[in-house]
C-alpha cells in the first residue's frame, strides 16, 4: 500500500496520458498516424517545443493560445488532460493507496483513458474507432485472465465472478443485447436505431465489467443520456435553427436506413468477434470488407454531421456509465444487490 501523498503521481501520469489522448482524439478519426508527424499546432503547423508539452500547465501558462501564431487552442485539450488526471488519481487512491492491486489499477486506468477518448471522438464525429473498441475488449480479457478469482464488486452474482468465461459471457451479453436493439429498432421504426460502434463498445464493457456491471453501466448511461442528452440536443437544435422562411436544404433530409440484411450480417460478426480480427488487417483490406457489408468508411472531416444538430450519439453516455461503474462500483453494486433483495430475488 502506497502513502497518500503518492497520489500526485496518479495526477501526473494521468495528465501525461491525457496529453497523448488528445493526439488520438484528433488523429484516429482522420486515419492519421499517431506517431508522425510530431505534435504541432494545427493552425500554423509549427512543431511544439518542450515548453508547449507540459500537460495542463502549458495550456494555462499560454492562456489557451498557440505560443507561435496566437491561435486559440480548443478547451477540449485541457479538459481531456484534466479529466484523465482526475480519473487516474481516483483509481490510484482506490487500488494503490486504499487497496493493493497494481495490475487492476493499470487495466482500469488504461480502460478509463480509452473510454475518455471514445467520449470525445463520438461526441464530435459520431463514430467510435474500431481500434479503441478492440483495445477495450482486450483489456477486459487481460483483466479476467491475469486476475482470475480476484474479488469484484459483483461477485455476489455468479456472472460477477472474475474469470475468462464470465468475461466472454459479458461480452456476448453486451453485443447480443445491443444487436437485438439495433435489429428490432430497424424493423419497428424503419430507421437505424443503434450505431455499429455502440455494439462493439458495449461488448468491450461486458468483457471488462462483466455482465452485471455492464448492465448497471447501461442503466446509468440511459439515465445520463435522458437528462444531459436531451438538454444537449435542445441547445444544438436552437443554436443551428434556420430562419422560418429559409428553404430546406438537401442535407436536412434523413439518411436512408441501413439494409436489414447488412445489419444482420454485421451483428453476427460482432457477436462472434470476427470484426476484432478484421481490425488487425491492413486499412485497405478493412475498407473492402466493410464496403462489402454496406458500411461506409468512418474517416470523417472536422465538420462531419454539422448539418444534423439534433443527432444524439449514445457512445459518450455509455462511456460515462462504464466510468461510473469503474469508479463507484462498490456503491452501485450495493444498491443493485439491495434492490434485488428487496424485490425478493
Amino acid at each position: 500500500m502506497l502513502p497518500a501523498w503518492s497520489i500526485v503521481f496518479g495526477v501526473a501520469f494521468g495528465a501525461a496520458v491525457g496529453s497523448f489522448l488528445n493526439v488520438l482524439i484528433y488523429r484516429l478519426p482522420r486515419n492519421l498516424s499517431i506517431a508522425f508527424p510530431p505534435s504541432h499546432c494545427p493552425q500554423c503547423g509549427h512543431r511544439l517545443g518542450v515548453r508547449d508539452l507540459f500537460p495542463l500547465l502549458s495550456y494555462l501558462a499560454q492562456g489557451g493560445k498557440c505560443r507561435y501564431c496566437c491561435a486559440p487552442i480548443p478547451v477540449r485539450y485541457f479538459l481531456v488532460e484534466l479529466w484523465n488526471a482526475g480519473v487516474w488519481a481516483w483509481l490510484w487512491h482506490q487500488w494503490l493507496i486504499v487497496g493493493e492491486s497494481p495490475l487492476r489499477f493499470v487495466v482500469y486506468a488504461l480502460a478509463a483513458s480509452v473510454l475518455i477518448a471514445i467520449f470525445f471522438i463520438d461526441l464530435q464525429h459520431y463514430i467510435i474507432p474500431d481500434e479503441l473498441n478492440v483495445a477495450l475488449l482486450v483489456l477486459g480479457l487481460l483483466h479476467a485472465g491475469l486476475l482470475k478469482g480476484a474479488p469484484t464488486d459483483w461477485d455476489w452474482a455468479s456472472l460477477g465472478v472474475l474469470n475468462l468465461r464470465n468475461a466472454a459471457i459479458g461480452a456476448l451479453v453486451g453485443a447480443g443485447l445491443f444487436s437485438a436493439i439495433a435489429i428490432l429498432g430497424r424493423i419497428a421504426f424503419r430507421r437505424d436505431a443503434m450505431g455499429h460502434g455502440d455494439i462493439k463498445l458495449v461488448r468491450g464493457m461486458g468483457a471488462l465489467l462483466l455482465a452485471p456491471g455492464m448492465l448497471v453501466a447501461f442503466g446509468v448511461s440511459i439515465a445520463t443520456g435522458a437528462v444531459l442528452g436531451g438538454l444537449w440536443a435542445y441547445w444544438r437544435s436552437r443554436r443551428a435553427s434556420a430562419p422560418a422562411d429559409a428553404a430546406p436544404s438537401p442535407a436536412d433530409e434523413p439518411l436512408p436506413p441501413e439494409p436489414l440484411g447488412n445489419l444482420l450480417a454485421s451483428c453476427m460478426l460482432y457477436i462472434l468477434w470476427v470484426d476484432a480480427l478484421i481490425t488487425l488487417l491492413p486499412r485497405r483490406v478493412q475498407q473492402r470488407v466493410y464496403a462489402a457489408l454496406g458500411q461506409p468508411d468512418e474517416e470523417l472531416a472536422d465538420d462531419a454531421f454539422e448539418e444534423t444538430p439534433t443527432m444524439l450519439p449514445f457512445g459518450p453516455f455509455l462511456a460515462i456509465g462504464a466510468l461510473a461503474v469503474m469508479l463507484f462500483g462498490g456503491t452501485l453494486a450495493a444498491w443493485t444487490r439491495a434492490y434485488f433483495e428487496w424485490a425478493g430475488f
